[in-house]
């Protein structure tokens, strides 16, 4: 099995990729995407292979400029695989088996969807200068007054967590005591040292620290984890309005992209005509309270990017992003 590789961190096309695609192809009867002389790079037993087509793929795989070139025959050997797989499973009549025609059906609607909720979401300007000010002087503790911590933590599975550790944990005076007991126990744990600022954190950390000492130790819960914290150091490290600007402002257009496509759900079931058929009164109940919430566009075949794109909108900054994406 061939596997396309170039720059690992930015490049990555893998024929593990082709199922998935494949029903994107399907799903659109397998037909040549243009007959324009000099479109077309490519013909596989009659079906072509354009330039758009590979234009397209190579904006889905970002790929940077100086790889250009190897990427284009890369991905073109990749979509040559791809169509032959394709005209097999074809002449098989795989296409019409009811899983894969269901997932052609399931893809073309969530493909549609998106599409028009990108439609939506692209009318919606950039946040003023009087709502990045207000949100930079709002949270002090984030910016104008933000700290830098020096964290050693121990990291272990929450559900090790029983009244023996808990003591342990109370009565340990450095990270080493419980560290030791964890040894003895054959629990495995992870520990390390970490230095972030107030923007870099969860809100839930945040809080827990926005008054904590140095030397203090803690212990948190996290994502089925557990955390015994000890402070190493506190200093302040604030920022300018100037330099945090472009994370705000991709954190208040994330805010208002989130709120819109919420609003537009249920303005769209406002206006339907929803009957819930075959279900009992309690499950419509629920179904009607989770209608509030609209549920995340789930990834499409062969379109994560665009997927992940609708859920989290221009976040430039990841870490940044986690430590106000709790504020409003």
């Amino acid at each position: 099995m061939r596997k396309i590789f170039v720059s690992s961190s930015r490049f990555f096309v893998s024929k593990a990729l082709i199922p998935g695609l494949a029903l994107i192809v399907s799903a659109c009867g397998g037909e040549p995407a243009s007959t324009e002389p000099g479109q077309s790079l490519v013909r596989v037993n009659g079906e072509e292979i354009t330039v758009i087509q590979l234009n397209d793929e190579l904006s889905r795989a970002r790929v940077q400029a100086d790889q250009l070139e190897q990427a284009k025959k890369q991905l073109l050997e990749s979509m040559i695989d791809l169509q032959l797989m394709v005209a097999e499973a074809q002449q098989n009549k795989l296409d019409r088996s009811p899983n894969v025609m269901r997932a052609i059906e399931r893809a073309k609607k969530q493909i549609i969807a998106q599409s028009y909720m990108q439609t939506t979401l692209s009318q919606i300007g950039n946040p003023s200068d009087a709502e990045i000010n207000q949100f930079y002087e709002e949270y002090p503790g984030l910016f104008a007054q933000r700290k830098k911590y020096t964290l050693a933590f121990l990291r272990f599975p929450a559900n090790r967590m029983n009244e023996d550790l808990q003591k342990v944990i109370q009565s340990a005076k450095t990270l080493s005591d419980v560290a030791q007991w964890l040894d003895k126990q054959q629990i495995s744990y992870l520990r390390d040292e970490l230095i972030r600022t107030a923007t870099e954190l969860s809100p839930q950390l945040n809080a827990r620290l926005e008054k904590a000492t140095k030397g203090e130790m803690f212990l948190m819960d996290e994502n089925a984890t557990g955390l015994f914290i000890m402070i190493k150091n506190i200093e302040a490290d604030p920022v300018t309005l100037e330099a945090i600007k472009p994370q705000i402002v991709a954190h208040l257009l994330n805010i208002k992209r989130r709120e819109t496509m919420q609003a537009e759900v249920s303005r769209l079931r406002a206006a339907a005509n929803i009957e819930y058929l075959h279900v009992t009164q309690d499950t419509a109940v629920a179904d009607n309270a989770a209608a509030e919430q609209p549920p995340a566009m789930l990834p499409l075949v062969g379109q994560q990017d665009d997927a992940a794109a609708l859920d989290n909108v221009l976040l430039q900054n990841e870490s940044i992003e986690r430590g106000i994406s709790g504020l409003k």
